[in-house]
């Protein structure tokens, strides 16, 4: 006779898979940005163009950001969640700072959006740390 256990997922578990699928979507968003961004570079897109691209794709953020936002988070691990959240808001805040610099020419600009593309890898490096140990 064989027994069929149905495992019951723990919070932590369900959290995990929850956190996972969001970070994949954000790492389709971020790469298929990217790739706009490397047309722009290889002067296949004008400013005003990637301008544009930019304001098409600030809502997927958001809405990325809303979703994560209603995950309900295991004591404790608040931090994951808010780590993945500020990362999100980085990563949007970054591409704002470029678009205003698209539209300027401030290379102050530009140097905020790196810094917060750097910011936002940071926040990454918290989440993908706790998603490595629980996958």
């Amino acid at each position: 006779m064989i027994i069929f256990v149905n495992p019951v997922k723990s919070n932590i578990q369900i959290f995990s898979e929850s956190l996972n699928a969001l970070v994949s979507k954000s790492q389709d968003l971020t790469k298929k940005y990217q790739e706009e961004v490397g047309k722009w570079n290889m002067k296949k897109l004008d400013n005003l163009t990637m301008v544009t691209i930019t304001d098409r794709y600030m809502p997927y953020f958001t809405t990325l950001e809303n979703e994560a936002r209603n995950l309900t988070v295991p004591n404790g691990h608040e931090k994951i969640k808010d780590s993945f959240i500020k990362s999100i808001e980085s990563e949007a805040s970054s591409y704002d700072h470029f678009k205003k610099y698209l539209l300027t020419g401030n290379r102050t600009e530009d140097q905020l959006s790196i810094d917060k593309l750097s910011l936002a890898y940071a926040y990454e490096k918290i989440y993908e740390e706790f998603l490595f140990k629980n996958h």
